[in-house]
């Protein structure tokens, strides 16, 4: 099992590591998916996706190209020790809610086909759960938020 971390990231794969060190630790990945901002072509990100593991990782520009947000699908993650994946929606607000991290928003992404998907928001901790029919199937989480300096907090700073 791996564990995830909020603000920090998941086992030894730490927020604010550069590409060059998360490859060292995870290799090559099997896509890199450039992202590029239109409005702000200096705030580009790039995401890495590890299919096996079922982990995606997120490097922006603005931030020196340094790891911001990682996301991962598979059961073999914990979060608190509970591996959420897959329970749910209702399951996960019980297991969140004890946890005490902060206001939940959620907002409606459904299509108009039958896929019914929605995010819940937890910004005090930086984590988003996304769930796809009633169910989570994707935990993203990345560094903390300074509002007052407005800038994130990296692991080992806080």
């Amino acid at each position: 099992m791996k564990n995830i971390q909020l603000g920090k990231g998941v086992d030894n794969l730490q927020f604010g590591m550069t590409r060059e060190e998360f490859k060292e630790i995870m290799g090559e990945p099997d896509e890199i998916e450039m992202i590029e901002n239109e409005d702000l072509p200096e705030d580009s990100s790039e995401a890495w996706h590890y299919d096996e593991i079922e982990l995606s990782a997120s490097f922006d520009q603005m931030e020196d190209w340094r790891l911001t947000s990682l996301a991962v699908s598979s059961d073999e993650y914990t979060f608190e020790g509970i591996d959420l994946i897959g329970l749910s929606q209702q399951e996960v607000m019980d297991q969140i809610e004890m946890m005490d991290l902060g206001d939940i928003s959620i907002e409606e992404l459904s299509d108009e086909e039958d896929n019914s998907q929605q995010i819940a928001t937890l910004l005090d901790v930086s984590l988003n759960l996304w769930f796809d029919n009633g169910v989570l199937s994707e935990v993203q989480w990345g560094p903390y938020w300074d509002d007052e300096e407005e800038e994130l907090i990296w692991p080992g700073e806080e």
